[in-house]
């Protein structure tokens, strides 16, 4: 079981933090692993990966519809309705709950109520999900910009030229703003004024966020064609301020989700080719060495989070756990030292939604149409 650190421990935004860095250190799972404690239908597929703040829960669907649910139980809050579908995480801050629509805007709408407060157009869809910092809200769309608007009014504070469509969360790293796009480009941008600070322009394309781990950045790359992906430069260590390479993995794998750091090791799922090979790997920070991988039977869209992660160097990732969803529909926990599988636990026929820790239970969305509590 998931142990109770506190009521609730917020997690506002994709994997708990602008730095998309994936870690609940707060929380552990046992030997027994994990089980489902409620699910609730919110229809069509729940791609949204949720947001839990306060003992609430906001998650979107492919119908369109953000909902506010009770964490504690499941019980619905409020719902608000937009016209496309909902893949973008919401992100919540100050009150606030903002996300992408297909549609082509951003909203913003009353955490506690669900009114609207405002909306901004962009001319593509946007299934980015949004950063908050310091009262601006960061986020990219398909129309190849990226845009800086205020939380309180949503007034354009900034956006950058046109480029490629951008479908992956923007990750904050200090001064500075990190997002890839559909050319394969990893750039960096001035969070005051959006101005370039730098680029690195790699092979395919970036899909999910990148991570940010002190002054290093890790971003995956997903190639170019699926069936016979060339060898690419897959997964990509950077310094996050300059961009100055300091390893990439090279092979034809695709990564289609964020990595994760936590110490000295890095964590991350490839894809294979015509047959999906998919393997959850763990390498070391310093040089990108292989320290274990483990194959899973299904695709993984679900961006990992790492649960419990200890605060000794001796033990840190003793009980650690690994936790993302999967193709085959189920739940993954694996053992960061080793990983071996702790507990894959059924939900649905596939899992796209990345895992959100709160206290002691995770929240996760479903292509069943429905968002599932565990601990």
């Amino acid at each position: 079981m998931l142990g109770t650190c506190a009521a609730w421990a917020d997690w506002p935004t994709l994997r708990g933090d602008p730095m998309r860095t994936g870690l609940a250190q707060e929380a552990s799972v046992g030997p027994e692993g994990v089980s489902v404690l409620w699910s609730v239908e919110l229809g069509g597929s729940v791609d949204s990966s949720p947001a839990v703040v306060e003992g609430v829960v906001y998650a979107g669907n492919s119908l369109g519809v953000m909902h506010a649910v009770s964490a504690e139980d499941g019980s619905s809050i409020w719902r608000f309705a937009t016209d496309g579908a909902i893949v973008s995480s919401p992100t919540v801050a100050e009150g606030t709950v903002v996300f992408g629509s297909v549609d082509r805007f951003l909203y913003a709408v009353d955490a506690a109520s669900g009114e609207p407060r405002w909306r901004y157009r962009t001319r593509g869809p946007v299934i980015s999900s949004p950063a908050v910092v310091d009262g601006r809200v960061i986020f990219g769309s398909m129309d190849g910009r990226l845009y800086a608007v205020s939380l309180e009014t949503g007034e354009l504070l900034w956006r950058t030229e046109q480029g490629a469509g951008i479908q992956g969360a923007p990750a904050v790293a200090g001064a500075v703003v990190l997002y890839g796009d559909d050319s394969g480009a990893m750039r960096a941008v001035s969070l005051t004024d959006g101005s370039e600070v730098w680029e690195l322009q790699g092979t395919g394309k970036v899909i999910a966020a990148p991570v940010i781990a002190g002054d290093l950045a890790l971003f995956g790359v997903m190639g170019q064609s699926a069936l016979t992906p060339p060898k690419l430069d897959f997964l990509v260590l950077v310094t996050a301020q300059t961009g100055e390479q300091v390893w990439a993995l090279h092979e034809a794998y695709s990564v289609l989700t964020s990595p994760l750091v936590a110490g000295e090791l890095v964590f991350f799922v490839t894809v294979e080719g015509y047959l999906s090979k998919t393997v959850a790997r763990a390498a070391k920070l310093a040089d990108g060495e292989k320290v274990w991988e483990r194959q899973v039977p299904g695709v993984v869209d679900s961006s990992p989070s790492l649960i419990g992660l200890s605060a000794d160097p001796s033990t840190a990732l003793a009980e650690a756990r690994l936790c993302f969803g999967c193709h085959d529909g189920r739940l993954y926990l694996l053992a960061a030292d080793t990983g071996a599988i702790v507990d894959a636990e059924p939900l649905a026929p596939k899992i796209y939604s990345s895992p959100a820790i709160s206290g002691d239970r995770i929240y996760v969305g479903a292509s069943d149409g429905k968002l599932y509590c565990l601990r």
